[in-house]
């Protein structure tokens, strides 16, 4: 591909009043539903579109405001050569609309959408700019060549358009479809054409003569001819196209397998024929993009395609989004599907959201980060947790007892499931890896909160991380984000130390299905040495702290409460799930734990979520 649309900027298109939108060959646009990723689609179509209905629907309107006929809607796109100058075909077609900044050419088009008084309504119109402004000077930009853009520039850059409703077996029966378009004419020589048809007319015949039905029908419709004024009339049945360029009307795909019969493709499920109708695009572009090649003509095909995960499995997304980018052309696909999210590059990656009454979009910011911090970010977010990349709100924890335990109190506290408000609850296994998680939030406007265990190492490692994500800031602030367990506690203490011991006896019970488990735990394990722990002593070579293994004391009350401990770190697989049950049987609002609900609250305050009446006093 020797040229690329750089950049697409959009005022007062739909749901977007200002976006500025960089393209690389492959996109991948990101977000929930309605924030307006088939809105984008739709502006970059209308760019190289020749013919397009229009009205003021299409025009972005804020809250309240009553739409005057001055507004219009100004879309500019910028081509940029891929090295300093355009390629001979490219400069034959352009011609004088190339201009050059900073030693490389360039193209710049505007499509302007306003009201013409003389039609009373709107109309399109596209020139060429001799120059690309800053993107706060656009909209007074005045710079135009005086030479017009032509249909054979806007041909250069065919769009193709596959919508989330796309069917084969609908495509098939329509000859503007992409694959009626490519078997219309399925391109024979004089000769073989002659040939085939004579065999096809031998064919028929033969069907007829040895059909009874077809033999008596074909007799009695021949009547007409008796009421005709030529003797030389007849009627024709056509079990089969008689006519090659008629074949394309009956032609029929069918799908089949080494252990079945085959069936028509319009008996298969929706994914298949989802994929088979991607496929033909697939070949069209190709097809074309060869004839282009073979002529030498300027050709730069622009794929949009909504949701090509719709209806596939997931192994089936992982192969049509190689399929996709195998393409030839710019490629801009939007998805809600997390498999194809983790496949793309990080740079890439457009995402998509709503700010008041308006769209925007924005990245993850790739040049400030270095090969490493790429690295983690594909492999601990888009890989394992790509969902992250459609969340509003983001919850880290750090164990897995908060990951389990988070959604239920969550939806206590706010009376609906975490997904159902956008919240992303996200246990990374351990402080020192929240890193890749922040810079993603950060970068794409998640609402960020973590609960995070209370050692004095931890507290410190967690601020620096998040201030060297976020920028410094004080203490107050970060507090508003980060809740540290008080007393250096890690979540089972904080538990043990706040009242929910029953709880989590009761629990232990359950698991073991013995009652007073945990008696039975110390009489077997006290005075037994435990698992090796660091000590205050330290290596006289080296000054490293020596680790020993300590002799369990579980005497006393203070030793029950470690012997609990000791259990719960020890089975926190057995357990998790259960703890947050057990708390949440309580009737007053200790069922969700005073650190949890203060974090909850903060989420209620920036996101405006009504919380449930229980907590709000």
């Amino acid at each position: 591909m020797d040229i690329c649309i750089k950049e697409l900027r959009v005022r007062n298109y739909k749901c977007y009043e200002k976006v500025d939108v960089n393209l690389k060959e492959s996109n991948l646009l990101l977000g929930v539903n309605n924030v307006g990723k088939t809105s984008l689609l739709e502006a970059l179509e209308l760019c190289f579109t020749q013919y397009k209905r229009i009205n003021e629907e299409i025009i972005f309107v804020k809250k309240d405001e009553v739409l005057s006929k001055d507004k219009s809607i100004i879309l500019d796109v910028l081509i940029e050569s891929k090295g300093k100058e355009f390629s001979e075909k490219w400069v034959d077609l352009f011609g004088v609309l190339i201009f050059e900044e900073d030693e490389k050419e360039y193209v710049g088009i505007r499509t302007t959408i306003k009201y013409n008084v003389l039609r009373g309504d709107y109309e399109i119109d596209r020139r060429a700019m001799n120059s690309w402004p800053k993107t706060n000077e656009m909209e007074e930009f005045q710079n135009f060549h005086t030479e017009r853009i032509t249909k054979d520039i806007l041909e250069a850059f065919p769009v193709f358009y596959l919508d989330a409703k796309r069917d084969i077996a609908s495509e098939m029966g329509d000859k503007y479809s992409y694959f009626g378009r490519l078997v219309k004419d399925i391109k024979l020589s004089d000769e073989n054409l002659d040939e085939m048809e004579k065999h096809l007319n031998e064919i028929n015949d033969n069907i007829i003569e040895n059909s009874a039905v077809l033999k008596h029908l074909s007799s009695c419709l021949n009547e007409i001819s008796q009421v005709l004024d030529s003797g030389e009339s007849s009627v024709q049945i056509n079990p089969v196209s008689r006519k090659i360029k008629d074949l394309n009307q009956g032609m029929e795909i069918r799908f089949t397998d080494k252990k079945s019969e085959s069936f028509s493709i319009i008996n298969q499920g929706m994914g298949t024929r989802s994929w088979a109708t991607f496929l033909t695009l697939s070949a069209y572009i190709k097809w074309k993009t060869n004839e282009m090649s073979e002529d030498g003509t300027a050709f730069h095909p622009i794929l949009l395609l909504e949701e090509p995960e719709a209806h596939l499995h997931p192994q089936a997304q992982r192969k049509i989004y190689t399929q996709m980018s195998s393409l030839d052309g710019q490629k801009i696909i939007s998805t809600h599907s997390p498999i194809i999210a983790s496949q793309a590059k990080i740079e890439e990656i457009i995402h998509v959201y709503k700010k008041g009454d308006n769209s925007k979009t924005n990245n993850i910011l790739v040049n400030e980060l270095d090969g490493n911090e790429i690295r983690k970010i594909k492999e601990e977010v888009f890989k394992t947790r790509g969902d992250v990349l459609f969340a509003e709100v983001l919850i880290l924890c750090e164990g897995e007892t908060e990951d389990q335990v988070l959604p239920q109190f969550f939806k206590e506290y706010f009376g609906c499931e975490p997904f159902e408000l956008g919240v992303n609850i996200v246990g990374v296994g351990g402080f020192g890896k929240y890193k890749p998680f922040l810079r993603v939030a950060k970068d794409l406007g998640i609402e960020l909160f973590i609960l995070s265990d209370g050692e004095k190492r931890v507290i410190k490692d967690v601020k620096n991380a998040y201030k060297k994500v976020f920028g410094e800031m004080s203490d107050e602030l970060i507090l508003e984000r980060i809740k540290f367990l008080p007393d250096e506690c890690d979540f089972e203490k904080y538990l043990i130390e706040n009242g929910y011991k029953d709880e989590l006896i009761k629990v232990i019970d359950d698991i073991e299905s013995t009652e007073d488990f945990l008696i039975t735990f110390i009489e077997n394990n006290n005075g037994k040495k435990g698992k090796r722990v660091q000590t205050d002593k330290k290596c006289k070579e080296c000054d490293q702290h020596i680790f020993e293994n300590i002799v369990r004391d579980y005497s006393g009350e203070e030793g029950f409460l470690r012997a609990l401990l000791e259990y719960l770190n020890s089975n926190k697989t057995e357990y998790s799930s259960l703890i947050g049950k057990k708390i949440l049987e309580r009737e007053d609002t200790t069922k969700v734990p005073e650190v949890i609900q203060n974090m909850f609250l903060e989420i209620s305050k920036v996101k405006g979520i009504p919380i449930n009446e229980m907590f709000d006093n």
